[in-house]
């Protein structure tokens, strides 16, 4: 079989820009000089106006959820199920430029590469040094908003959860763009929010997670779009969250055992059963993934979705792909420590099971190890862990 050129892969990619793929797919929006929305591989609902997991450019795509994300062409391999043979046909095929222009597409390349890695390092630098800054001004959570908002969901966070109260915590959607043509992010809303610590793969802080809240009512804040009205979501991640969590009790130093969850409530609220039921939680470590995509990591591959199917534009019935069960192992993981003897996977009742299962399932093979026990708990269907601790109080 022919090797097919990086010249005519770059001449195939630049040919078919990942953006404007994608929004063949899905419904994309603009947000600061990137397209963002939901993902023609794993979301439900390819129409939504305010999802942000998927991410795309000209030249590349990322994916929150499925931990996934790379070049035009893995795009098309994800969507569509196909091989890279299969998925460069898809795309129309590759053509060899002629010698000249081969040799211009391997020297920008080279140059643009060079540019963007660059750009990028210094960006995320940056942006780390500017969100740490906003964790450093936020505030201890005894007696403020954040701790009347737990107190409404039926938990309490341990004093050496990694979380903060701000006061006026800006929040960003879409851009703007001004007489010049500068674009810039849009901001639409000011007001108090949790703030939660990402803690990287290598210990240090990478971002933080934002949760959004109403003062008037103590509950997660409703914002809304000022030009459509769609509901927008009331958390927000910065910075890098890839391999990272948020510790929300436990002794890193000492413990035996790691319960680990996708959200802060759901998380917080399992230990707030555990103390009620009078469990000895001095042994516990308990952290958050940020999302259910950070928990399981990369998939080696994508699988088709037992019942979901979508329709392309040309009418077409596709089955609904997501990532599978196998982790990519060369890929970055949430560090679970070497003492760590037993590690409770919590698996929320109320997102898509299939989806959920798979990423315990690569997450138990990611953290297991010999003489470590890998254990799934589940919220009741339909539910999460909070549903479960409220329903226990009212009852």
């Amino acid at each position: 079989m022919a090797l097919i050129s990086p010249e005519a892969l770059d001449d195939l990619r630049a040919r078919n820009p990942c953006d404007q793929l994608a929004a063949k797919w899905v419904n994309l929006r603009a947000s600061g000089g990137k397209m963002v929305g939901p993902c023609p591989i794993c979301s439900h609902n390819r129409l939504s106006k305010s999802a942000g997991r998927f991410e795309a450019w000209a030249d590349r795509w990322v994916c929150a959820v499925c931990e996934d994300g790379g070049d035009v062409i893995r795009l098309v391999e994800r969507v569509e199920g196909k091989d890279f043979r299969g998925a460069v046909e898809w795309l129309g095929g590759a053509q060899e430029p002629d010698a000249e222009a081969a040799a211009r597409h391997a020297k920008e390349r080279a140059e643009r590469k060079a540019k963007n890695d660059a750009a990028s390092a210094t960006y995320r630098e940056q942006e780390r040094a500017r969100l740490h800054r906003i964790w450093q001004h936020g505030q201890p959570i005894a007696g403020t908003l954040v701790a009347a908002y737990h107190e409404g969901r039926g938990f309490e966070a341990p004093a050496d959860a990694r979380l903060r109260y701000h006061p006026e915590m800006r929040y960003f959607h879409g851009e703007t763009v001004d007489e010049m043509g500068n674009r810039s992010p849009r901001l639409i809303h000011t007001g108090p929010a949790q703030l939660a610590a990402i803690i990287g793969p290598d210990g240090r802080f990478s971002g933080i997670h934002i949760t959004y809240l109403d003062a008037a009512t103590a509950r997660k804040a409703v914002i809304t779009d000022p030009d459509t009205g769609e509901i927008l979501p009331s958390k927000k991640v910065r910075g890098s969250k890839r391999g990272g969590y948020i510790h929300l009790g436990g002794d890193v130093t000492s413990a035996r055992t790691l319960d680990i969850g996708e959200g802060i409530e759901t998380v917080l609220s399992v230990r707030q059963a555990l103390v009620k039921d009078g469990r000895d939680i001095s042994g516990c470590l308990f952290w958050s993934s940020i999302d259910l995509g950070n928990l399981g990591g990369k998939a080696t591959e994508t699988v088709p979705h037992p019942t979901l199917t979508w329709r392309n534009a040309l009418g077409h019935v596709r089955r609904q792909r997501m990532p599978g069960p196998v982790p990519d192992l060369d890929e970055p993981s949430i560090p679970v420590p070497d003492r760590i003897e037993d590690v409770i996977l919590l698996g929320d009742g109320d997102s898509d099971r299939e989806l959920t299962k798979n990423a315990l399932l690569r997450a138990g093979r990611r953290f297991r190890k010999p003489g470590r026990a890998i254990r799934v708990a589940w919220a009741d269907a339909g539910k999460d862990f909070n549903d479960m601790l409220q329903g226990e109080m009212a009852g």
